[in-house]
């Protein structure tokens, strides 16, 4: 188990956007070691174990992601010290391929709004994995360890930068 004294997530906001032909969900987790994930799926989709893999070609994957970066943003303003993780879910049909187009979709759309003054980019390829760490947090070294542990406790997922 996770090597905090609060069970994760320790808090989850949620946030729902109209898109062309439908509405998404949005979720925070928010950690009790300063991390924070986001997640999204469908609304009809929220309650099921396939929620965040499902993928819809209906071309609204920029108002997809610009808007759960822009929660980002938002939720930012009022917790100063947050670090952001997300995991790039690979298509099943062509696991490789698309972990790769995911991740690197997803790491570029964080250039802009999320600066390298004020962000360390931390990155694992192999497991899909980002990580926007706030220089603002206290300790920063000791957090990522947690979420490192807590990845590897609960989701049996090896996070490697490199």
């Amino acid at each position: 188990m996770s090597t905090t004294l609060l069970p994760d997530p320790v808090q989850k906001v949620f946030y729902k956007f109209k898109a062309r032909k439908r509405t998404y969900f949005v979720t925070i987790e928010i950690f009790s070691f300063g991390f924070a994930a986001i997640k999204y799926c469908d609304i009809k989709d929220r309650n099921s174990k396939n929620a965040y893999t499902k993928e819809f070609n209906d071309f609204d994957a920029f108002k997809v992601i610009a808007t759960c970066l822009y929660i980002m943003v938002d939720y930012l303003k009022s917790n100063k010290e947050i670090t952001f993780a997300f995991y790039a879910v690979p298509r099943p049909e062509n696991e490789h391929l698309n972990k790769k187009a995911r991740f690197d979709i997803y790491s570029y759309a964080m250039l802009n709004l999320f600066p390298p003054s004020k962000f360390h980019r931390i990155s694992d390829k192999n497991s899909s994995m980002f990580v926007l760490l706030n220089k603002k947090q206290r300790k920063p070294k000791t957090s990522f360890k947690k979420f490192a542990s807590y990845l590897l406790d609960n989701y049996d997922l090896i996070f490697n930068p490199g």
